[in-house]
């Protein structure tokens, strides 16, 4: 799920200073640690199963083959948590 920062900040002040500038991943960050089409698929019905992105969204990803495997194995499973990211 996306927020607005400006929309989270007012919702949940407290919470917000102490993530800082800290960033929350979306469905494009987990995609790019995938390691083929499959697992990319899986990814997106994941996120389209919690409700995190919309049906539209995930039929989109999913019939957009070029830009998946654009975005398949661009980062390595630990980089967030490395930089302390969520």
């Amino acid at each position: 799920m996306e927020w607005d920062k400006e929309k989270f900040k007012r919702m949940f002040p407290n919470l917000y200073s102490e993530m800082g500038e800290r960033l929350i991943p979306t469905v494009l960050d987990h995609l790019e640690v995938c390691k083929n089409l499959k697992e990319a698929i899986e990814v997106i019905d994941y996120f389209e199963k919690r409700g995190e992105i919309t049906k539209e969204y995930a039929s989109f990803l999913r019939g957009n083959e070029a830009l998946l495997k654009s975005l398949i194995g661009k980062r390595k499973r630990g980089e967030y948590e490395s930089r302390g990211l969520l």
